[in-house]
Formats: structure tokens, C-alpha cells, sequence
């Protein structure tokens, strides 16, 4: 058992190595990566972070008002606008 474990991590370092000189190579991968990184920063650290707290915190007083309205809104039927 020990073997098969051993054999198993050696592989997956060896994937990990070589993945990681290629990528230290590839032009290409390191702007993709930073298009990545600047769109995680944009969508998780600003969105989450203003715009939610600011969203839900003035309109309830308590976690268990702004649950009900959730599940209030989750409920209820809407009737689609006429246009």
C-alpha cells in the first residue's frame, strides 16, 4: 500500500513540475492568468464586497427580517409585465 501511495504522489509532483516550467515559459498563459486573477479580484472583492452588505443591511433590522423577505420573494408568484 505504501508503494502505490508513494508512486502516486511521485506522479503527481512530476505532473505539477512540469505543468508549472511550462507555464513559467508560456507567454500566453501568464496574461491569461492575470485576465483571471483581475476578473476574480472584480467579480468576488468589489461585487461581494459593496455592493451586497449595501443591498440587504438597510432595509432589514435583523438576520431573521431579511431571511423571511427571502423566502418571501422565493414564494410568491409574480405576474409578468405586459408590454
Amino acid at each position: 500500500m505504501g508503494k502505490m501511495l508513494k508512486g502516486f504522489l511521485n506522479s503527481f509532483v512530476s505532473i505539477f513540475v512540469s505543468g508549472y516550467q511550462m507555464f513559467r515559459r508560456s507567454r500566453l498563459a501568464r496574461i491569461l492568468l492575470i485576465i483571471v486573477v483581475v476578473k476574480f479580484l472584480v467579480f468576488f472583492g468589489l461585487l461581494k464586497g459593496f455592493l451586497y452588505p449595501r443591498f440587504l443591511e438597510p432595509h432589514y433590522e435583523s438576520e431573521q427580517q431579511q431571511s423571511e423577505q427571502v423566502i418571501r420573494d422565493f414564494t410568491t408568484t409574480h405576474k409578468p409585465s405586459e408590454q
